[in-house]
């Protein structure tokens, strides 16, 4: 009923405008014993609607607090990757259609971390652009892959053309920087 009420128009300042909600739900009837928790639970549900699309609900269980719990740990230990070592830049290499022979690499980023093993890019790169942890990633795997190119330009029979394509996200496009860092 909450979201055919909102789904009506309504007017302001003779402006015909249409809203929907996202709606998160938790029955009182989990036990809680703050009402700190039950806001919780019901934010956790909200967000998991706004995941399904527009002008849904969802109703909590505890497996939404468990994978809510389990994102925290990931972004936590996300955050200290970098500085830990954890993360690496492996090489897919391009090759040429036409010559058979290698033209460029692209540099990707890998997260191995130290309980979990090789964590799928699929994983971590959402939580990353999320935070914004993606730009300071996406800077250090742009400086690994060049570095690791110069290398290998001076220690190898590799074409002084080899070219390297790293994927950047669309929030370091907007850093006045990018250019510069680059």
């Amino acid at each position: 009923r909450i979201q055919r009420e909102l789904a009506a128009p309504f007017n302001l300042h003779g402006q015909e405008l249409y809203t929907t909600a996202s709606i998160g739900i938790a029955r009182s009837s989990t036990g809680y014993d703050n009402p700190e928790d039950i806001l919780r639970d019901a934010d956790t549900a909200m967000y998991r609607a706004k995941a399904q699309g527009r002008a849904r609900h969802a109703l909590f269980d505890t497996a939404m607090h468990e994978r809510a719990v389990a994102l925290l740990v990931l972004e936590a230990d996300l955050r200290r990757a970098l500085e830990r070592g954890e993360l690496a830049v492996h090489y897919q290499p391009i090759v040429s259609l036409a010559s058979g022979r290698i033209a460029g690499v692209e540099a990707l980023a890998r997260w191995n971390h130290p309980q979990r093993g090789l964590i799928r890019p699929s994983e971590f790169i959402p939580l990353a652009e999320e935070t914004g942890l993606i730009v300071p990633i996406g800077l250090w795997v742009l400086g690994e892959a060049c570095r690791q190119v110069r290398d290998w330009r001076a220690h190898s029979e590799l074409p002084r053309d080899l070219s390297l394509h790293v994927n950047l996200s669309g929030r370091q496009f907007s850093h006045q920087d990018l250019v510069q860092q680059i």
